[in-house]
């Protein structure tokens, strides 16, 4: 039962010599007494230099390993490719940036492909697209704005409109916690008249995570990637309420390298 729970809620929800000339007669020398040769004195050892310090392997994961099934079953849930899954791309933005406490996650990178309710301004969208221009941070100065219209349709990028209540309630769902309980949303542009925030995305590149292993331990659920480069990804997840919530997403090195 708490495997299909976990499951469900999981769904729910990283080297020249010249010409010889005749010489003259050699004249004997008395004897001497030998001299011993003298050793040369060795050279100085060179100061040791700071040892490089391995990073440790990583522990094996602690509690009762998940089955293949329930790995694969987590696996589906985050794959934001070939997948129309509305919860996978939710989930993608927790994996754009690594934190020891999700209120830590980087909220810029968060919303950078944050899909849901998000709309692009308009050139109709006058008044809204104007008090966007006039926030400090705005990335475009008065001068390419007229070059450009003076119209969001005129910009070499979209701009992006992102319901701060669906962002509230996304963090709510897989973490928890809302906007207010982030540590840094500074350097965000944010329009308080429309209760939203705005980027101006034009690629797309969301976060990912596949997890190869993972174990349970009271409440709580760590899930690791394979190894990438010198590092592995680990995800952390806490039973809470009856709900899996995300609380880290770390990258540690493997101490492989």
């Amino acid at each position: 039962m708490k495997k299909l729970l976990f499951i469900f809620l999981l769904l729910s929800l990283l080297l020249t010599a010249c010409g010889p000339e005749k010489a003259p007669e050699p004249v004997e020398a008395p004897p001497e007494a030998s001299q011993p040769e003298e050793t040369p004195p060795a050279p100085p050892e060179a100061p040791a230099g700071p040892e490089e310090e391995t990073p440790p392997a990583l522990p094996p994961l602690e509690g009762t390993p998940l089955t293949e099934e329930e790995i694969a079953q987590a696996n589906q849930a985050f794959s934001v490719y070939g997948t129309d899954n509305e919860r996978a791309l939710e989930l993608a933005c927790f994996f754009t940036s690594f934190y020891e406490d999700v209120t830590e996650l980087d909220f810029e990178e968060f919303l950078r492909y944050y899909f849901v309710e998000n709309t692009d301004l308009e050139d109709e969208d006058t008044e809204e697209f104007q008090a966007l221009a006039a926030l400090p941070g705005f990335p475009f100065d008065k001068e390419s704005l007229e070059t450009w219209g003076n119209r969001p349709s005129g910009l070499p990028v979209p701009v992006h409109r992102i319901s701060k209540a669906a962002v509230d309630r996304t963090l709510e769902t897989y973490a928890g916690i809302t906007t207010a309980d982030l540590k840094n949303t500074d350097s965000i542009l944010y329009l308080s008249d429309y209760d939203s925030y705005y980027n101006f995305t034009s690629d797309y590149g969301p976060g990912w995570f596949e997890a190869v292993e993972g174990a349970r331990e009271g409440d709580t659920v760590r899930l690791r990637s394979e190894p990438g480069g010198e590092t592995v990804r680990e995800l952390t997840l806490r039973e809470e309420g009856g709900r899996w919530l995300i609380q880290s997403f770390t990258s540690t090195p493997t101490g492989d390298g």
